[in-house]
């Protein structure tokens, strides 16, 4: 196994299609797409094949740049994510499903080389491994006050898809997650939160905000939601005391369900 220590094989690293044995992937796969390994690199380069005798990969799809999604950025939506990759010394946009996670025999990686002319950045693969771990253990909103919230979804959709790129993550901090009468409110504590480097940029920082603006105006306009704070923070700003506090605001329910990775 010392030939995969000394390897290049890595978590985010691209596996060549013709590694694959054949039946892997079902025939809708095509071959303008990458396979990126999600596998943890000390499972990839595991001593022992009775340990670790698989390794796992996303299938990735290759996007115009005009199919840009806010909602599908930094992981917001646990289902989709895009992501940018460096495709021969050009930035290109991918997008993976979920859904479309594959295993196979760890051996095979021993048969050939990662794809040198595809890379992904190393704060990108980490946004990766997050969003698929994610997949199994996420806070969930009372369904009461996502039904009141429903009303402004096509909105907050556009928006988000236009310009939420660079947000990280939204956090809600409700007054109680209980499932509320209709007479009685949520009351909404709302931390929109973003990488340090766009609060030094002026554009993306007023993007951000517009962003912020536009949630908070939306949500003042559902019955039953009160907006009693909303503030853009950076990723330094944000306490160890919010996280526990709030509940990540997943955007799954924004994604139109007619968009199919393929396509």
């Amino acid at each position: 196994m010392s030939s995969l220590l000394k390897s290049e094989w890595r978590q985010g690293t691209v596996l060549p299609h013709k590694l694959l044995p054949d039946g892997i992937l079902p025939s809708s796969v095509t071959a303008d797409t990458k396979l990126v390994i999600i596998s943890h690199d000390c499972d990839l380069v595991n001593d022992s094949y009775e340990l670790e005798p698989f390794m796992e990969f996303f299938v990735a799809w290759p996007k115009p740049n005009e199919a840009r999604n806010g909602v599908m950025a930094k992981g917001k939506n646990p289902r989709r994510l895009q992501f940018s990759a460096e495709e021969n010394g050009e930035p290109r946009l991918y997008e993976i499903d979920v859904h479309e996670k594959h295993r196979v025999n760890r051996r095979i990686l021993e048969s050939g080389t990662r794809d040198k002319t595809f890379k992904i950045a190393a704060k990108d693969v980490l946004v990766i491994a997050k969003w698929a771990g994610r997949r199994y253990y996420r806070p969930s909103l009372p369904t009461g006050f996502m039904d009141r919230v429903a009303s402004i979804k096509d909105k907050l959709s556009k928006k988000l898809k236009k310009d939420g790129e660079d947000i990280t993550y939204v956090y809600a901090g409700l007054d109680t997650i209980e499932e509320l009468p209709p007479e009685k409110s949520y009351r909404l504590v709302l931390r929109v939160v973003v990488p340090v480097e766009v609060c030094e940029d002026d554009t993306k920082e007023q993007r951000a905000l517009s962003v912020l603006s536009e949630m908070r105006k939306l949500l003042a306009q559902c019955p039953g939601i009160e907006v009693e704070d909303a503030v853009l923070a950076t990723e330094s700003e944000i306490t160890l005391a919010d996280v526990r506090e709030m509940n990540r605001w997943d955007f799954d329910y924004l994604s139109p369900d007619d968009e199919q990775p393929g396509g």
